[in-house]
């Protein structure tokens, strides 16, 4: 069976694009559309691996991620941050390595690749 990956963004077109190439490659996929919705599910489901946008209602990626890393169920679950802005908005955040940024419009090819080091490098336990 494939390693889990949540997908969270505000945009269903790009959570739909994301999820069927994830499909097409072996992964489970989850998904939702709201920082919220990240937090729940990967609480409850634990991902291999969260894919998820900076600018999201509820809660935007980053807070999101100040939530998970304050977890101990949820703290070591690799995140990649998607975004079509500026870096700085996920700066704060590479000091850990465990996250990751993809640029809006995302390029399949690199994105899998991506995807696979991440969760080979990010094992969650």
């Amino acid at each position: 069976m494939g390693k889990t990956i949540l997908v969270i963004d505000d945009d269903a077109s790009i959570v739909n694009f994301l999820k069927e190439d994830l499909l097409a490659e072996g992964y489970q996929v989850l998904v939702g559309y709201d920082g919220q919705a990240a937090l729940q599910m990967a609480r409850t489901k634990r991902p291999h691996l969260i894919i998820m946008d900076v600018n999201m209602p509820v809660f935007t990626g980053p807070k999101a991620l100040e939530i998970l890393r304050g977890a101990p169920e949820t703290r070591s679950i690799p995140v990649l941050f998607l975004t079509g802005e500026s870096d700085h908005h996920v700066a704060a955040a590479s000091a850990d390595e465990r996250v990751g940024q993809l640029r809006k419009p995302i390029d399949l090819d690199s994105f899998n690749g991506i995807v696979k080091d991440f969760l080979a490098k990010y094992p969650v336990a």
